[in-house]
């Protein structure tokens, strides 16, 4: 049976985004769109160039998916509704966020903040990525919204949606070594920022560093030039590839997810996977990640992160890296995110 064909919207790719690509491809014949996004002046001729792409492939698609909503989606879900095809976005975090305290979120950007809410009412479904996109109180940092999520950032939206977690593959994330002791590490990029070093919770880490001279800290993803006056254990590897994390991740004993705001962390469940014991911040999808496999520091305070490092206890039958790695192996696999997509496929029988 020939494949219908589906369209594919994206903002750079990443592992999450050739993960459900290769979903897509068992059952479409997908087209894809890399909306570049990186440098602003490009923004106009990039919506020119998909316009144009919409325009040569309207007659062949009927269904077209989005990785997030934002000005890259705005297009395809308005000529989607006009036509009368189907958009779905998959909602994954800062599409579904507002920090002003940081600046951090598309409702934080009039525009950006308008396409948002404009695809969010208009496109056919929304996945989001965990059931706390779609609304959630927030007490992890008092400086922000109470609330945070879809819903509560689009009142009265009717769109139907539908939470698919993300899956992993438990045999390319396993642990290459062991641990050493009293070593922790974390994965964070565009840390040239500093909105983003305390989205990522990376200034906690650095003044609790101080506090712990004989532990090792390691941040993936840094680089000596964004940061001033680093403890003498503060270890700092630039980018690494995705293939190349489990051998440095398996040699830690902890993984720091200390976020203001996630949508559901590929790095915390990969290092679960390599049997990391997780810390994480009591925000979004990361405690029912973690459940009861590791730690949860409840608000944003480097005390409260200093007194849950001073009682990490040596060993525990339950926060442990081996029931961490088993965490993600039954909850969170490929199979069940492929599982759901087929859902979505079925709903709209593509292959009739």
């Amino acid at each position: 049976m020939k494949k219908q064909k589906a369209l594919y919207f994206f903002m750079g790719t990443s592992t999450f985004v050739e993960k459900d690509l290769a979903i897509y491809k068992e059952y479409y014949d997908v087209r894809t769109f890399n909306f570049d996004f990186g440098q602003k002046w490009k923004i106009p001729f990039q919506l020119f160039e998909q316009l144009i792409f919409l325009i040569r492939n309207f007659s062949g698609y009927k269904i077209c998916y989005i990785q997030l909503a934002g000005i890259h989606s705005l297009l395809p879900v308005l000529i989607s509704k006009l036509g009368g095809k189907k958009s779905i976005i998959i909602a994954a975090g800062t599409d579904c966020h507002s920090f002003p305290s940081i600046g951090y979120g598309n409702y934080q950007r009039t525009i950006l903040g308008m396409a948002t809410r404009i695809s969010f009412r208009f496109c056919s479904l929304i996945l989001p990525k965990h059931h706390t996109l779609w609304r959630t109180n927030y007490t992890y940092d008092k400086n922000d919204y109470p609330e945070q999520g879809i819903a509560y950032f689009n009142k009265g939206i009717k769109t139907p949606y539908m939470c698919i977690e993300n899956g992993y593959d438990e045999n390319k994330f396993i642990s290459k070594s062991d641990p050493e002791e009293n070593s922790f590490v974390t994965v964070a990029g565009l840390l040239h920022k500093t909105s983003q070093q305390k989205l990522k919770g990376i200034d906690l880490i650095l003044e609790v560093a101080k506090h712990f001279p004989t532990f090792k800290f390691t941040i993936i993803g840094g680089e000596e030039r964004f940061f001033s006056k680093l403890s003498s254990n503060i270890h700092l590897l630039p980018f690494i590839a995705n293939n190349e994390l489990p051998s440095i991740l398996s040699k830690h004993k902890y993984y720091l997810q200390l976020s203001m705001a996630e949508g559901f962390p590929n790095a915390l469940c990969e290092a679960m996977l390599c049997q990391c014991i997780p810390i994480g911040s009591d925000v979004f999808s990361i405690p029912e990640i973690i459940g009861d496999t590791g730690y949860i520091l409840n608000e944003r305070n480097p005390e409260s992160l200093k007194k849950l490092i001073e009682n990490l206890p040596a060993e525990d039958l339950n926060k442990n890296g081996k029931s961490a790695r088993e965490k993600i192996k039954e909850n969170y696999s490929i199979e069940k995110r492929k599982d759901k997509f087929k859902q979505v496929f079925e709903k709209f029988r593509i292959n009739e």
